[in-house]
C-alpha cells in the first residue's frame, strides 16, 4: 500500500516528531528511560511494544481473513481390514503399505506402492482399493511436506480410478495451494459434477473466473457455494468475504471501459479523462521491465488496475483514509484513486510502481501474498519501485526501543497516520539491510520458503543459516554502527 502524495522528503520533520514526541503506552518507537541518555547512546535490541487496544488491520487485505481456510482432505475407504485383504493378490504388499501409511512411513509406502502399481492386474476392485492406498499417500505427504509434495501421489490415485470423488477433490485442493496451473475450469466443473454437495469447487470457479474478468460467472459460482456452505462451515467467513469484494467490484465496474497493453489491463470510468489511461499504461510498462529486471522475475500474468475517482476510492477499497494506492490479493487488482494524477505525474508514478511491486511479490509467492510479513512486504515495495524511504539512522539522535519484527508481520491498518510512517520506516529499514547484506538472491529464496508454507523465522533460518532474533540483532547492530559512524563523521 502506497502513502500519501506529500513526499518523502516532507515526511522527515514529521518522523522526527514522531521518534521523540510519543509517550508512554502510546508509543512505537519510545524513549528507553527518562534519564538522559549518553552522548552515543546505541539502539536497544528490540522489546516488546505496549499492547494494543485494537489490532490492526492488514493494509493489503491480506490477513484480515484465512486465505487459506481449512480444507480438510478426504480419505477414502474405509479400507477392508488386513484379513479381508487375502481375497485380493498382492495380499502381503498391501497390508504393508496400509501399514507404513499409518506409522507416517511415507517414502517406503511411496517406493511400495509405485512398484505395486507396475503389477496389477485389471480388476477393478483391486485397482480401487491401491486407489485408496495412494489417496491416504497423498493425504500423508501433504501434512509432513505440504501441498506440492501430495499432487504425484493424487495423480496415481486417480490413474487407477478416475472418478474418485475424494482423489479429485484433495488434488483440486493441492492444486489450490500451489496456485497450479492445472487447475482449470473444466476440471472444476467436472469436480462439480463428482461432488456437488462441496462448497470448494464453486469457489475455486469463482477464483479462476474473477481472474478472468468474468464478474457475472464468479458471482455466480459464490452464490452456489453460499447455499452449500453450511455443509462446509469451514469456508463460511472466507466465503462470505470474498463474496462481498467480488459483488462490490461489479457494481463498481459495471459501467467501466477497459484498455490492454502487453501485461495490464487498466479499467476505468470512461466519463472521466482519457489521457490517464494512457498514462498509467505507459507508466505500469516502464515498473514492468525495471523492476522485473532488478528482481529477476517477470509476472508471466496479465494484472488489472482499476482507477477510481478519490470519492469512490476509499469506499471500494476499504482501505485506511490515508492511503493513495492499494493491492487487493483477494481480487488480485492494483487499485488507485486518479484526482489530480495528470497534474501530479511524480506521485503517480510512486504509486504504481509500489502496487506494481505488490502485484510481483503476489504472483511470485503464487497468490500466497498474506504469507509474506507486512514489513517484508512493505519494505521491497518501497525499495524496488525507486523511491525508497531515509534509513532510520538518518533521522534519529537517541537512544530509541525498536518494533520487534514479529509485531509488523501482521495488518496496519489500523494504525494512525504517524504510527504507519514508523511502521514503514522500519519496515524498509530492515530490509533494505536484508537486501544489502545478503543479496537479492537471498531474498527470492526466502520468499519462496514462505510461499510453501513456512514461518518467517524458519525460511530466514533455513536460508540466511541465522535465527529470526540473530537477524534482528544484527540489523539493529548495523544501525548502531552507522549511527556512530554519523556522530563522529
Amino acid at each position: 500500500m502506497s502513502k500519501g502524495r506529500g513526499g518523502i522528503g516532507n515526511l522527515i520533520a514529521l518522523l522526527v516528531l514522531i521518534l521523540f514526541g510519543m509517550v508512554a503506552h502510546n508509543a512505537w518507537f519510545k524513549e528507553r528511560d527518562r534519564t538522559p541518555a549518553p552522548p552515543q547512546a546505541p539502539l536497544q535490541e528490540p522489546l516488546a511494544p505496549p499492547a494494543q487496544t485494537d489490532p490492526p488491520l492488514s493494509t493489503t487485505l491480506s490477513d484480515t481473513l484465512p486465505l487459506d481456510p481449512a480444507v480438510p482432505d478426504m480419505r477414502e475407504g474405509p479400507l477392508p481390514e488386513p484379513g479381508a485383504l487375502s481375497a485380493f493378490p498382492h495380499t502381503a504388499t498391501l497390508a504393508e503399505i496400509r501399514s507404513l501409511i499409518e506409522v507416517k512411513n511415507a517414502t517406503e509406502a511411496e517406493v511400495t506402492l509405485t512398484t505395486l502399481t507396475r503389477e496389477l492386474p485389471d480388476d477393478p476392485e483391486l485397482l480401487s482399493i491401491v486407489a485408496i492406498l495412494w489417496n491416504n499417500l497423498g493425504v500423508l505427504q501433504k501434512k509432513t511436506r505440504g501441498a506440492g509434495a501430495s499432487i504425484q501421489a493424487y495423480k496415481a490415485g486417480l490413474a487407477l480410478n478416475p472418478e474418485s470423488p475424494a482423489l479429485n477433490l484433495n488434488l483440486a485442493h493441492a492444486y489450490w495451494e500451489t496456485q497450479d496451473p492445472d487447475l482449470t475450469v473444466d476440471f472444476l466443473e467436472h469436480l462439480v459434477e463428482l461432488a456437488p454437495k462441496k462448497a470448494f469447487p464453486h469457489l475455486a470457479l469463482a477464483g479462476l473466473l474473477y481472474e478472468e474478468d468474468d464478474l457475472a460467472g464468479a458471482t455466480k459460482h459464490l452464490e452456489a457455494a453460499t447455499r452449500l456452505v453450511k455443509k462446509n462451515p469451514e469456508y463460511k467467513s472466507f466465503l462470505a468475504f470474498v463474496t462481498k469484494r467480488v459483488k462490490g467490484a461489479e457494481r463498481a465496474e459495471r459501467t467501466f471501459l477497459a484498455r490492454e497493453s502487453s501485461h495490464f489491463k487498466v479499467k476505468y470510468n470512461g466519463e472521466e479523462n482519457y489521457e490517464v489511461w494512457m498514462t498509467v499504461l505507459d507508466i505500469l510498462e516502464e515498473a514492468y521491465r525495471e523492476i522485473g529486471q532488478n528482481f529477476s522475475y517477470f509476472p508471466d500474468e496479465q494484472i488489472t488496475v482499476i482507477l477510481h475517482t478519490r470519492r469512490k476510492f476509499q469506499a471500494a477499497t476499504g482501505s485506511p483514509a490515508w492511503a493513495d494506492g492499494l493491492f487487493d490479493p483477494i481480487l488480485g487488482r492494483i487499485q488507485i484513486p486518479t484526482e489530480g494524477a495528470l497534474t501530479d505525474r511524480t506521485w503517480l508514478t510512486r504509486v504504481l510502481r509500489h502496487e506494481f511491486v505488490h502485484a510481483l511479490l503476489h504472483q511470485r509467492v503464487g497468490g500466497r501474498l498474506g504469507r509474506v510479513p507486512t514489513w517484508l512486504n512493505e519494505g521491497l515495495a518501497m525499495q524496488l519501485a525507486g523511491d525508497p524511504w531515509p534509513d532510520i539512522d538518518q533521522i534519529i539522535q537517541g537512544e530509541v526501543t525498536l518494533i520487534p519484527l514479529n509485531y509488523l508481520e501482521g495488518g496496519w491498518g489500523r494504525l494512525s497516520p504517524k504510527a504507519s510512517m514508523v511502521a514503514y520506516l522500519e519496515g524498509n529499514s530492515a530490509t533494505l539491510y536484508l537486501i544489502d547484506r545478503y543479496g537479492m538472491q537471498k531474498v527470492r529464496e526466502i520468499l519462496g520458503r514462505v510461499a510453501a508454507g513456512e514461518p518467517i523465522g524458519a525460511a530466514i533460518k533455513d536460508r540466511l543459516f541465522i535465527s529470526y532474533e540473530q537477524f534482528q540483532h544484527r540489523w539493529t547492530d548495523h544501525l548502531n554502527d552507522k549511527i556512530a559512524a554519523g556522530r563522529t563523521s
